[in-house]
């Protein structure tokens, strides 16, 4: 059966040669430092050859790429990440022109300290380099991603068709605690990253990005993170002072919204959480993605065997196996 990871990560040799330069400069804050040792994490997120030897046990396999984090506007100011975005966008499209039997597609990276920048180059990657959209991440500069000034990103993915990829973005120096300064026992990571992208997604149903932009498309990493697990509490109506006004003026009932996201399966091997995804979102909204190759080396097989043991019919493991990630991203049927 045919399988497109839909979220596979990846730092292309030209741009991993950068970011382990700016890593490794004075000035760097200790949020960028605490994302160096992932450069090193993995050989397939750099070499190719390792990346190729990770996959080809797995026959009709290919890849959507998105950039590994950290993200490019903590990389510098918005001129380097304005560079950045574009050096490493052109290195994307070209390895998916180089190796098409390896990978369906890529996520454009954007320099989202400059909201207008991020807009045109976004345009630019999908009209002349082939991007299937966007990767956003939960934040930018710590403003969220349903701040106005974001706008223009939302437009131009939804005018021209793509996705977006939401990844999320914490590291150890975001406590937990006010009373501490910084967040110990990794937990920025295992339980911040999905409480981030929830956020992310509420603040999206809330805010109306699904009215102002019909057709928007947007995946989320880790089988929606916490929102299928807490549906019923997203369910009840929300507590905020201005919660009238909030709900005057969504049309639909706010878990309808959570609904319209799409889902991959990057769980590590949990399946139960891959069935509480497919429940929530439904067969139609997951897309078979692995975080490959972050997360060590089962993290394909594991993934591959939490689907094939939901035990659905034949033709809706192939739909979250391949099928909808051709309609949602738009890809083109292989060659017979």
């Amino acid at each position: 059966m045919r399988k497109i990871d839909a979220f596979a990560h990846i730092l292309p040799p030209s741009y991993a040669r950068r970011l382990e330069a700016i890593t490794s400069g004075a000035g760097v804050s200790d949020r960028i430092l605490g994302y160096r040792q992932w450069i090193h994490e993995d050989p397939a997120l750099t070499d190719l050859d390792a990346r190729w030897r990770a996959v080809d046990p797995f026959g009709d396999y290919v890849q959507v790429l998105t950039l590994a984090v950290p993200p490019l506007d903590e990389l510098g100011d918005p001129g380097v990440s304005r560079d950045l975005a574009r050096a490493v966008n052109d290195e994307l499209a070209e390895l998916v022109a180089r190796y098409p039997e390896r990978f369906a597609g890529f996520a454009a990276a954007l320099p989202m300290n400059d909201a207008d920048a991020a807009a045109g180059e976004l345009a630019r990657a999908m009209g002349e380099l082939g991007a299937l959209g966007a990767q956003l991440h939960t934040n930018a500069g710590g403003a969220p991603l349903d701040a106005p000034r974001f706008g223009p990103v939302f437009e131009t993915v939804t005018r021209l068709g793509g996705a977006l990829w939401i990844h999320p973005t914490r590291s150890a120096v975001w406590p937990d605690y006010p009373a501490e300064s910084r967040s110990e026992y990794g937990i920025w990571w295992s339980l911040g990253w999905p409480y981030e992208t929830s956020v992310c997604m509420a603040r999206l149903v809330y805010s109306g990005i699904f009215d102002r932009h019909p057709g928007l498309r947007v995946i989320t990493h880790h089988a929606g993170a916490m929102v299928p697990h807490f549906a019923g509490r997203l369910a009840s109506p929300i507590e905020d002072p201005r919660r009238e006004a909030i709900m005057s003026r969504l049309p639909a009932e706010p878990i309808d919204y959570f609904r319209r996201f799409f889902a991959d399966t990057a769980m590590f091997g949990a399946g139960h959480a891959i069935r509480c995804a497919v429940e929530f979102f439904g067969t139609g909204h997951v897309l078979f993605g692995t975080d490959m190759p972050l997360g060590g080396p089962t993290v394909i097989p594991d993934t591959i065997a939490n689907i094939e043991a939901l035990g659905l019919p034949e033709a809706e493991t192939s739909a979250i196996f391949a099928g909808n990630a051709g309609t949602v991203l738009g890809l083109s049927p292989r060659p017979s």
